[in-house]
């Protein structure tokens, strides 16, 4: 089964969320509605519960079972795995996870910016951290009856230019061009994979705000062109300015559509 035909609309996991709505759940989904948490449907028929970029819980569902992992440290342990977790635990755990998952991953990282682009009341953010071999993206949007992948770079970034600054060709348009290529490789597979990752959102009440009076992406097509975020600095100086200026004369003159 490949990647883009495993996603199941009425896998058991779904399915027990919506019929039996356990307490925790609808702690995690008043918890979205406030822009602390969002989750992520992911392949395998499993969702991501994530807090400021960290995945605060992952859940599966296997034996008629639901099941339940967290990462060690964010139960103030030592130790890299994702131990066996009690759901159930949660509205009385998740201040002091969120902390511990805050003291990991800050407002500024990528995770953590990746978090407010996703939490933000206005988001069209339905997906993020999309993987298909060696592929990655960080974030899809949905705008325009289009399905947008997003590459989400802080300015900071190295990639984005080369020391020559116009001159020469920096790596983020290797990496646009490579995107591009992917999508128009599996264009049609993406689209019916997007279909039913919303399907599955929209049943479970868990769609972003403004996304959830769209019933259906039935007629959505895909985007070719794969958009670039660019974080900006918190603080402009003159040296910052220039630094701006010279990657967008790279990336207009490369026809990459960003934010800058």
């Amino acid at each position: 089964m490949s990647y883009f035909t495993a996603l199941n609309i009425s896998h058991r996991l779904f399915e027990r969320l919506k019929t039996e709505n356990p307490a925790w759940w609808r702690f995690v989904k008043d918890n979205i509605k406030i822009g602390d948490f969002y989750v992520d449907i992911r392949k395998d028929n499993s969702l991501n519960i994530y807090y400021n970029g960290g995945a605060l819980l992952k859940i599966t569902s296997s034996k008629n079972k639901i099941n339940c992992r967290i990462h060690e440290y964010y139960l103030g342990k030592t130790g890299s795995r994702y131990v066996e977790y009690d759901p159930n635990r949660l509205p009385d755990d998740a201040n002091t996870i969120k902390a511990r998952i805050a003291s990991r991953y800050s407002n500024t990282s990528e995770n953590g910016i990746k978090a407010k682009l996703i939490c933000d009341p206005n988001t069209k953010y339905i997906d993020s951290e999309f993987a298909y071999l060696t592929t990655r993206i960080d974030l899809t949007k949905l705008e325009n009856d289009n399905i947008i992948f997003v590459e989400l770079k802080r300015i900071e970034d190295g990639r984005l230019l080369t020391n020559k600054y116009e001159k020469g060709e920096p790596k983020i348009l290797s990496q646009m061009r490579a995107y591009r290529q992917f999508v128009n490789t599996h264009k049609q597979e993406i689209i019916d994979y997007y279909k039913i990752l919303f399907t599955i959102k929209h049943s479970l009440g868990i769609l972003p705000q403004s996304l959830s009076s769209i019933e259906n992406i039935d007629n959505y097509g895909l985007s070719e062109d794969v958009e670039l975020y660019i974080e900006p600095y918190s603080l402009l100086t003159a040296k910052r300015e220039k630094r701006i200026e010279a990657i967008k004369t790279i990336l207009n003159k490369n026809n990459v559509i960003h934010n800058l």
